[in-house]
Formats: C-alpha cells, sequence, structure tokens
C-alpha cells in the first residue's frame, strides 16, 4: 500500500470516527431541545464552515450562476427537509432504530441507479435489496414480523423517509456542476436563510439551554461538515474510490458501541440481526457491481 493510499485510508478513518458519534449526539442533544432548533443551530455551524472553504477551494475554477441558483434550491431539499424528518425520526425513535432505518439509504441509492442507468433486472440484485429491506422490517417490527412489534410506526416511517429523502437529494444534485465542498456550502447556506427567517418570524428555533447549542454546534461540526472536507480528501488521495467507499458501512456498527456505552440504550438482537442483513445485502450488491465493472 502506496504512502497516498495510507493517507487515504487514515482520512477515511477519522471521517467514520466522527460519523459514527452523531447518532448518539442527535439523542442527547435532543433532551434540551425540539429537532428545529436543533436544526436551526447545526445547519447554520455547518454553513459557516462549508461556503467559506467552499469558495476558497474553487477560486481558480469556473463558477456558473446557474450551479449556484441550482444548489441554493437543492439546499431546501437538503439540509433543510432531509435533517428535519431524521431529527424527528430520532426524537421518536431509540437510537439504534432510528440509524439502522435510516442506514437503508445505500438500499435505495442502489435501486435509484439501476431506474436511472436503465440497467435490465438482474435476479440477484433484486435478491440482495430484498435481502436489505428485510433487515429493515426485522428492525422496526423489532424481529416479530407484525405490526404490534413496532415501537412507534411514526417515526419509524420518518426514518425511512430520511432515507429516501437522501436518495433524491442524491439524483437532484448529481447534476450540478459546481465543486462538491462550494455546492455543500451553498446548500447550507440555502436552509440557514430559512431558518433565520422563520426565526425572525416568529417560530421558536432558538435554543435557550447551553447544552442544545453545544450539542447542535457538535452535530453541525461533526455530522454536517468536517467529516466531508475529510471524506473529501480521502478521495482525492486514493486511486481506489471503492475501497475508501466502503469503509463508509462501518459506521453503523461503530455507532452502536457508542449509543450502547453513552445513551445506555440495550442493544437488541433484532437490531444487531437487521443491520448484518442490511449490510449483507449491500456487500452482495457492491460485489456484483464491481464483477460488472470489470466484465465492461
Amino acid at each position: 500500500m502506496d504512502k497516498e493510499t495510507q493517507q487515504a485510508m487514515l482520512l477515511a478513518g477519522l471521517a467514520l470516527l466522527m460519523w459514527s458519534t452523531v447518532a448518539t449526539a442527535f439523542k442527547l442533544t435532543l433532551q434540551f431541545c425540539t429537532p428545529y432548533q436543533l436544526l436551526f443551530v447545526s445547519v447554520i455551524t455547518a454553513a459557516l464552515i462549508l461556503t467559506p472553504t467552499g469558495f476558497m477551494t474553487s477560486r481558480n475554477k469556473k463558477i456558473e450562476k446557474k450551479g449556484i441558483y441550482q444548489a441554493l434550491g437543492t439546499g431546501l431539499l437538503m439540509p433543510l427537509l432531509y435533517y428535519t424528518v431524521l431529527f424527528i425520526a430520532y426524537d421518536r425513535l431509540p437510537a439504534q432504530s432510528a440509524q439502522i432505518i435510516n442506514f437503508t439509504w445505500p438500499v435505495f441509492m442502489a435501486i435509484a441507479a439501476m431506474i436511472l442507468n436503465r440497467e435490465p433486472v438482474n435476479f440477484y440484485r433484486i435478491l440482495f435489496l430484498f435481502v436489505s429491506l428485510t433487515g429493515a422490517v426485522v428492525v422496526i417490527t423489532q424481529g416479530t414480523f407484525r405490526l404490534r412489534g413496532i415501537d412507534d410506526g411514526w417515526g419509524s416511517f420518518l426514518a425511512f423517509g430520511s432515507a429516501l429523502l437522501w436518495t433524491t437529494f442524491w439524483m437532484v444534485q448529481s447534476s450540478n456542476p459546481l465543486p462538491s465542498v462550494l455546492r455543500m456550502g451553498l446548500f447550507f447556506t440555502s436552509a440557514s436563510c430559512v431558518m433565520i427567517l422563520l426565526a425572525v418570524g416568529g417560530f421558536s428555533l432558538i435554543p435557550t439551554s447551553p447544552k442544545a447549542w453545544l450539542g447542535g454546534i457538535y452535530v453541525g461540526l461533526f455530522e454536517m461538515s468536517l467529516p466531508f472536507l475529510v471524506w473529501q480528501k480521502a478521495l482525492e488521495k486514493t486511486h481506489s474510490v471503492a475501497i475508501i467507499s466502503n469503509v463508509i458501512y462501518l459506521s453503523p456498527f461503530l455507532s452502536l458501541i457508542y449509543i450502547h456505552t453513552i445513551l445506555g440504550e440495550t442493544i437488541h438482537r433484532s437490531s444487531l440481526a437487521g443491520l448484518l442483513l442490511i449490510s449483507i445485502g449491500l456487500l452482495f450488491q457492491i460485489n456484483l457491481r464491481n464483477k460488472k465493472e470489470k466484465n465492461n
């Protein structure tokens, strides 16, 4: 393994460590504020980090006004709508459930990629997608496969919805020509402007608890901005994007450790079984995709 690949792996690992703490941070912070107040603090924090960084790193690149307008509009979808739905789900569900159900986003992205690329229906890909979605059902029903096993139906629906919203966001922003960091900065700038206008308009979005502010700033830093910047640096250094990209699938497992040790949640067998099914389905999906790319 050459030096650049080692650096890329270290950076990817650092991003992984940051992202794996945020499910616990969401749950802790929501004890002191509403989901909307957490959103207010976190998106403004992320905008203050990503927007200046985006403009600085894009100084020598051609910036199209169309891309800027598109990015500002996309900010209404992510982070505004996506994180609103996600935070409400975390407010209603145990952290382990919300985190694992939200982890179905790679499943929906795989489905979206198949549709967008007009790929022929492949029995094995459909099978592995079914395996992953079955894992989500195991978590939602706590292994009973019955409606009465659902802890919070509305919360589970929102956690699923957040995964679908992330996939929609990925599809919408993929055609934007702006550099990725600037693009993300504008997403959060747009969301911040909306939140500030709502706060000025009388909505109760500004937390009163110092712990809510600290938690919101932490989320803005370690969920929304810093790990993204580190991740981008890792992708720039690596010769194999596939290897780096696969690191992210370790995040939910590491996150469960924090959820258990810090939040004190008992990790249910159904949560572990569901997460394993989701991950197994995704890993086989990746393997099939890699084989297809080699054959082409």
